[in-house]
């Protein structure tokens, strides 16, 4: 058996069923490879970047979270594959003897996978992964740039952007806290949020004044006039944020 299907085999407490069709998509009969059902360029990005990863040592947490995030982005992009079209620059190709963009993405997505505490962000990681591939306008310098940021921020922090790209389905607070204390739910929310201000990932406009706002402290925090930047809708589609739940986004709606 090839190191890099036992490596995706791990992944199935993480990746669930999409493990079964990730090793169908990259592993044809005899165990050689195919990777037709993802296209062969994207195929071999694939299995040249697992392989690699097999041969290391890894713990079996991490063993568990490499294959899964891995299998999540194969099987995703074999779906999407069924009507959509990967793209067709230079993302899969070499230059000289370093990887190409694709392998070299693929391999941050993993090992961001391989030491990501939170869980609950692992799926988003694959779909960074599995967009990318489908989306020809974001390349290799920016796609580094945003899996770096992607890194950074906290599964919370997930939610708070997603929340502002939906948040005309949600009520949102449109006045400053009045004095007095607020929850530690929510100041820990806001803080969240004041970080993703800082990053330039999110803006305060207000569409009463038709005019942005500078926030630089928790109580400046207003959800219903923040937006996201340029960077911040990139990381939402890239990610898939919008695949979080309503009564996730709902409960964060309250606190903030």
């Amino acid at each position: 058996m090839k190191r890099y299907i036992g490596l995706l085999r791990k992944g199935t407490q993480i990746g669930g069923a999409a493990v079964g069709g990730a090793v169908g998509s990259l592993a044809g009969p005899g165990g050689t490879v195919a990777g037709a059902a993802i296209g062969a360029a994207a195929g071999e990005a694939c299995v040249v970047v697992l392989e690699d990863l097999a041969q290391r040592f890894l713990s079996p947490r991490e063993e568990q979270r490499v294959g899964g995030v891995a299998a999540m982005a194969i099987e995703s992009i074999r779906e999407r594959r069924l009507w959509d079209e990967v793209r067709d620059d230079d993302f899969f190709d070499h230059s000289g003897d370093g990887p190409s963009p694709a392998e070299e993405i693929f391999e941050g997505v993993l090992l961001s996978a391989k030491q990501e505490h939170e869980e609950l962000k692992l799926p988003f990681l694959a779909n960074f992964y599995a967009n990318l591939v489908f989306t020809p306008y974001v390349q290799r310098a920016e796609a580094n740039y945003l899996l770096a940021i992607a890194e950074s921020l906290t599964y919370r922090q997930f939610c708070i952007l997603s929340l502002v790209n939906r948040k005309t389905e949600f009520e949102l607070r449109s006045a400053l806290w009045p004095g007095g204390s607020i929850s530690a739910d929510s100041l820990d929310a806001a803080q969240q949020a004041l970080y993703l201000y800082q990053r330039q990932l999110l803006i305060s406009y207000s569409e009463e004044y038709g005019r942005g706002g500078f926030v630089y402290e928790v109580n400046l925090v207003l959800p219903c006039e923040a937006i996201l930047s340029s960077t911040g809708k990139r990381l939402v589609d890239l990610l898939g944020l919008d695949a979080i739940s309503e009564d996730e986004l709902r409960a964060l709606a309250k606190a903030l």
